[in-house]
């Protein structure tokens, strides 16, 4: 599958000539062109990376090339993998399932994994196999049974068989299909983004009766340890102004977020995983990023989210707010952050009110 839609890139808004570095049009996925391949005899480890006589299959998972734009994965995920298998056919430390019947067995996950990663890469696995699925048994994480958002989803697709795989439990198969995934996580393939969107929003159709699009929406992380507004309180108070509702979306189904989404006019959220339901926004809808002012400074930082609403044509404001250091923190992506009172609001006049 090669993409032939061109994204029609747009800079922000409100953009301002210093972010310029951020906001370049990146169309490295008209070089892609993905594939669905039948393997025989590999090793899949518990994260669904792949190998095939030695070395990691090109296609298994995201961001295993050797540049700066893919981040060199590579060779620490073939040292590792490599490894698992090893221990796994000549050791005992690991667990390990055979699964050598003639059966053909699918695999839709590598080790990134969050919604936006279901939404922007497992879903589009599985929907480049969809009409071979009744001979299909599904290599199923046991960790994904307390993801809700996934057993909603794959509910949609009955005729597909599970085995489920215990947790830290690698795997030797002898018929595996593998549906290559998007080489680089922060890409956005327009056809992929076109067939989720119809698949999940046609879905919340028949189980939600959703409203015409005029909602002000801001979705909270009140509920998450990080990556939070400091501020959060008199930031509601402002946005309240203007008609805004506050929701979070730990809770709702996929196809509520979905049904929330094509009934909002102007969402405000925090650089985060649940950014990936812009992909059900409406092309006349408006989205305020409040991210980080660091990645200012971060030239690795791809703006992804943004790529899905230049994707779906809808439009796109950014405020870079003051983050509120934590050393202990892993990375920079979840500090807290405090919102700009005054600044935010010249940007919610700016966007209107339905």
């Amino acid at each position: 599958m090669k993409s032939s839609i061109d994204i029609d890139y747009k800079l922000p808004l409100n953009f301002q000539p210093e972010w310029a570095h951020l906001f370049k049009p990146d169309f490295k996925y008209k070089t892609v062109d993905l594939k669905v391949k039948e393997l025989k005899n590999v090793f899949v480890n518990h994260y669904g990376l792949v190998i095939k006589n030695g070395l990691l299959v090109q296609g298994c998972a995201p961001n295993i090339g050797f540049s700066n734009y893919d981040n060199g994965f590579y060779f620490s995920h073939w040292r590792k993998a490599s490894e698992q298998m090893l221990v796994c056919r000549y050791g005992k430390s690991l667990e390990a399932l055979r699964l050598d019947d003639n059966r053909k067995y699918l695999v839709i996950h590598s080790p990134w994994f969050s919604y936006y990663f279901w939404i922007t890469e497992c879903l589009p696995r599985l929907l480049m196999v969809k009409k071979q699925l009744k001979d299909l048994i599904l290599i199923y994480p046991e960790n994904w049974k307390r993801c809700t958002f996934v057993n909603e989803s794959l509910n949609m697709f009955p005729e597909l068989d599970k085995c489920i795989i215990p947790v830290d439990t690698h795997l030797f198969v002898k018929n595996l299909i593998m549906p290559e995934v998007k080489p680089w996580t922060p890409m956005v393939i327009p056809e992929q983004v076109f067939e989720v969107r119809e698949l999940i929003v046609n879905e919340a159709k028949k189980r939600i009766a959703i409203r015409p699009q005029y909602k002000n929406v801001y979705i909270s992380r009140n509920d998450a340890k990080y990556k939070k507004i400091t501020n959060e309180k008199d930031f509601i108070e402002l946005a309240a102004k203007y008609n805004y509702e506050v929701h979070t979306m730990s809770g709702k189904s996929v196809f509520k977020q979905a049904a929330l989404m094509q009934s909002t006019q102007n969402l405000i959220t925090i650089t985060g995983a649940s950014m990936a339901n812009y992909v059900f926004l409406n092309a006349d809808a408006s989205a305020l990023d409040l991210t980080n002012k660091m990645y200012l400074k971060d030239k690795k930082y791809k703006f992804h989210f943004k790529k899905i609403l230049d994707c779906i044509n809808a439009k796109y404001y950014v405020q870079f707010c003051d983050p509120i250091i934590d050393k202990q923190l892993p990375s920079v992506a979840m500090y807290d952050i405090k919102v700009d009172l005054p600044a935010c609001e010249s940007l919610l006049i700016r966007m209107g009110t339905p």
